[in-house]
């Protein structure tokens, strides 16, 4: 019989459209670590206002209701929120998320920042399924947080559920209108994109680390709980820092 209290139990905040974290971050996870979830609701439409009213309802609920289950570490999974509100916003939400939480808790923006540093990395090719809108607001983002952005791409989804439909070739083609070989990275954003199946491949085309949002958040709560563990098959962040 498996002992609950020797277990890492591994929390995020998801908005409620996202059908990816739960199944990937579940089928990679070590042994011993188990994922649990709590969720917000997020209009369709995807839209700022709809991004600001998610995280301004729901989104401390969200960490009251993950906190029951006593994570070793919290991971909020939006991106766009984060992106859409700016840098000092995403501070002061970082904040609160760990005044509420009393154990590690980051959003996923904090948490790129943090692996683009921890790898020395600057300059950027970025991409994401993301409306235009959105796409010029994470921009900004990034080079506000000192990163040069020298290229990008995007897809223009504006349903929310529909993030996830790009399939693997889509999302490959998508990474290589963005590119530049000027780059130091590619980082392709949200948490509601299959953006972990093509890490491998685009790594292995581009010659330098791929981060994705899904990859870089599954990596933060590991490291955040304790947990040492490298995951191979998703990129040189997961299998070797």
């Amino acid at each position: 019989m498996t002992d609950l209290h020797s277990q890492t139990r591994l929390g995020v905040i998801l908005p409620s459209v996202n059908t990816v974290v739960e199944p990937w971050f579940s089928q990679v996870l070590p042994a011993g670590i188990t994922l649990h979830a709590s969720r917000m609701f997020l209009d369709n439409a995807l839209s700022s206002e709809a991004l600001e009213r998610m995280d301004r309802e729901e989104g401390m609920l969200g960490m009251k209701q993950i906190l029951s289950c006593r994570p070793s570490s919290v991971a909020y999974c939006c991106t766009a929120s984060s992106i859409v509100q700016g840098l000092e916003y995403d501070g002061h939400l970082n904040a609160c998320l760990n005044q509420a939480a009393g154990v590690p808790a980051f959003t996923a923006t904090a948490a790129i920042i943090e692996a683009l540093q921890l790898m020395g990395i600057r300059r950027l090719s970025v991409c994401s399924p993301y409306s235009q809108t959105i796409d010029e607001a994470e921009h900004h983002f990034f080079k506000a947080a000192g990163f040069d952005i020298l290229g990008g791409a995007y897809l223009g989804i504006q349903d929310a559920f529909d993030l996830a439909k790009p399939t693997a070739s889509e999302i490959v083609a998508l990474a290589r209108k963005s590119w530049t070989p000027k780059s130091e990275a590619c980082l392709i954003t949200c948490l509601n994109l299959n953006s972990h199946e093509v890490i491998q491949t685009l790594e292995q085309e581009f010659s330098c680390p791929v981060l994705t949002s899904t990859q870089v958040t599954l990596w933060k709560l590991l490291r955040s709980a304790g947990r040492q563990e490298c995951i191979e098959g998703f990129g040189a962040l997961l299998s070797q820092y």
